[in-house]
Formats: C-alpha cells, sequence, structure tokens
C-alpha cells in the first residue's frame, strides 16, 4: 500500500488527515514539524508528503528544500498546506518548486483527490524512468556487444597480419644468406609490401564504419540517380565494363554521402568480380506502396551459396579476394540506420545481384 507523511504541527490537523487516509488504506506516518519528517523521509522513503508551512524548528519550505538537495528524497512529491489567507507563502512555495497546495480547512474531497493524482503521477514517472533506463541499458549492452566484438576482429585481422608480416622477414633474412635466393627474397619483399597495404587499407575502412554513428547522418532530399551517376563517374571502370541505369532512381530523403558510400562499395564490388570479356552493371528499382528496392546487377563470378548469410558481416570475406572484409559491412549499417534491407542473389559464374531498399515513409516525396 502507498505510504503518505504528515508533516504538521497542529495536533487536531494531523489526526485529521491521518484517519482520513487510513481510512482509505494508505499507511501513514505522522510528523509535528519539518526536521523530523525530513528524517522520517529519509528512513520511509514515502510516496507523498502533506507539509504544513509554519512550523516550530524547520518550516515547511526548508523541509522541501532539503528533501530536494537529497538524491534519496528528491523524487518525493509534496503537498504543501496553507490557510486561505496565506497567499505569499504559497506564491513562495511554488517559487521553490512545490506544484500543489491544499488550504485549511482541508475539505476531504479535494484531500483525497489530490494524494490520489500525486500518486499516480509519481507512478507514471517512476515507470517513465524504468522504461528510459531499460531501453538505454539495451542500447548499451548492444553497444557493448558490438564493440567487444570490434576490438576482438580488429586484433585478430592486425594479429595476423602482423604475424605474416614477421615471418616474410625472417624468410627473407635467412633467403638473403644465401647467394641464390635473391629472386625468391624479393617475392617475399612483394608480398610484405601487399600485407602492409592491406593492414593500411583495413584501418581506413575500420575507421569508416566506426564514424558511422546516429548523429553522423544529415539528411536531405536528394535523387539517387544523380548520385549514382556521381560514383561511376569517380571510380575506374575496366573498358570492357559498362554500367546502365534502367530507369530513373528515385529521390529520397537521406543523407548524400552516404549513400554514394552504399553505390561506391556495391558497384566496385560488381566491377572487381566481372570476369567476362564483356562485363555489363544494371542499376535499377522497383517501386511499392512501402519501399524502393533498389538493385546492382553485374555478370561476374557470382558467390557461392555458401556465403551468402556472411558477406554482410565484418571481415568476412569470399575465396581469392584482396576484400578486407568491411565495404559489405558498411554498406548493411547505413540501410539499417533507414530500417531497410539489404540482401544478395547469386549465381556461380553468372552473376550477382545485391538488393537494398528504403521504406518510403522515411523519405521526403
Amino acid at each position: 500500500m502507498f505510504k503518505v507523511l504528515i508533516v504538521e504541527d497542529t495536533l487536531l490537523v494531523r489526526e485529521e488527515l491521518r484517519d482520513i487516509l487510513t481510512l482509505e488504506g494508505y499507511t501513514v506516518f505522522e510528523s509535528e514539524n519539518g526536521r523530523i519528517g525530513f528524517e522520517i523521509a529519509l528512513k520511509e522513503k514515502p510516496d507523498l508528503i502533506i507539509s504544513d508551512i509554519l512550523m516550530p524548528d524547520l518550516c515547511g519550505f526548508k523541509m522541501f528544500e532539503k528533501l530536494q538537495n537529497n538524491t534519496e528524497t528528491l523524487g518525493i512529491p509534496l503537498i504543501f498546506l496553507s490557510a486561505k489567507a496565506e497567499k505569499e507563502d504559497i506564491r513562495k512555495g511554488m517559487n521553490v518548486g512545490a506544484e500543489d497546495y491544499l488550504t485549511k480547512p482541508i475539505n476531504v474531497n479535494d484531500l483525497l483527490n489530490a494524494v490520489e493524482n500525486k500518486i499516480k503521477k509519481k507512478l507514471i514517472i517512476a515507470q517513465t524512468i524504468i522504461d528510459k533506463t531499460s531501453t538505454i541499458s539495451s542500447i548499451l549492452q548492444h553497444q557493448k556487444k558490438e564493440l567487444d566484438n570490434y576490438a576482438h576482429l580488429i586484433s585478430h585481422e592486425l594479429k595476423t597480419s602482423l604475424r605474416n608480416i614477421s615471418d616474410l622477414l625472417i624468410w627473407t633474412r635467412e633467403e638473403l644468406a644465401q647467394a641464390n635466393n635473391t629472386e625468391v627474397s624479393k617475392s617475399n619483399i612483394k608480398l610484405l609490401e601487399e600485407k602492409v597495404k592491406r593492414m593500411e587499407l583495413l584501418l581506413v575502412k575500420l575507421e569508416e564504419y566506426k564514424n558511422i554513428t546516429p548523429d553522423s547522418f544529415k539528411n536531405k532530399t536528394i535523387n539517387l540517380t544523380v548520385i549514382a551517376k556521381r560514383v561511376i563517374r569517380r571510380l575506374q571502370i575496366p573498358s570492357h565494363i559498362t554500367i546502365q541505369i534502367k530507369k530513373d532512381l528515385p529521390t529520397i530523403f537521406a543523407d548524400e554521402k552516404m549513400l554514394e558510400k552504399v553505390f561506391e562499395v556495391l558497384l566496385q564490388n560488381a566491377i572487381d568480380h566481372v570476369d567476362k570479356s564483356r562485363g555489363r552493371i544494371i542499376l535499377s528499382c522497383k517501386t511499392t506502396e512501402k519501399e524502393h528496392t533498389v538493385s546492382i546487377k553485374d555478370n561476374g563470378v557470382g558467390i557461392n551459396p555458401k556465403y551468402h548469410d556472411k558477406i554482410f558481416k565484418m571481415f568476412q570475406t569470399i575465396e581469392s579476394t584482396d576484400s578486407t572484409g568491411i565495404g559489405l559491412s558498411i554498406v548493411e549499417k547505413i540501410i539499417s540506420h533507414y530500417n531497410g534491407n539489404i540482401s544478395v542473389q547469386s549465381t556461380p559464374n553468372k552473376g550477382t545481384k545485391f538488393n537494398f531498399s528504403l521504406a518510403r515513409t522515411n523519405q521526403n516525396e
């Protein structure tokens, strides 16, 4: 049952309030002044305090200030008792943060309504705090898990590369001691350069991934055809590959730089995996009432089905590729920010199609 503390120096008033609230099922504590009232509040943590203003030892205002300055009693609501003529006291109470007051003599219905409403409000606030705390806790746990995975994967990748470099250096030192092994040494040095280059690329991509946060998205109205063409102009496209935009892509409300990154990763991925003498990459879009689904299709080497569920995860790479395994993770993170989805359809030796969808409710159309 809810607990109410009555702080009132007049015994008859205190007993009247106690009897009314006790009959309504409340657990009641009593105090004749603010000093004792504050001590009881610390010990019992009442759901509500009803306090007179003018009292000996410690007045209602001073007690209220002490309650507000103590983290254990800060959230306890308080109703002041005031005589009808004490308007200045009521104003002073409002100035120090008191939200409610009752005038003497006490009207029973006014008292019960005020008590019920105050406790209901406290419960709502408490539940809101619990809900927000739970949400924040869930977010923090997810971020901690992501950070732990991130740190583990970085450690694994960098340790692997450093171990390879260390081995190559040892072998090169041994082979340089032998006059006839210069060609092998040159080969090892080339491998060393490739390993170092891969580590540098890995760190750049990791920085990109880390910098994709909710605060980094600056949404505005953009046209995906314009974005795609801009990216295509920047890419180094071999002469045997053609890129075609089939129909105009939609205008959406999103971050320009982020969508450029999506097209850059997916188009470069397609270019890197085209093995035909005449490579074709086609961009298209299908629109429904709920979403836009943009597709990037190529006629390249394709992706083995066993990789379809892995390629969007950090550091998951395909056989025979120099990829860092982060690019598609970056794309997935950007699309997920807009509550969209990304998927892959692919047949080995025939080609691959990546699809990413963006809900139209997220867009200014």
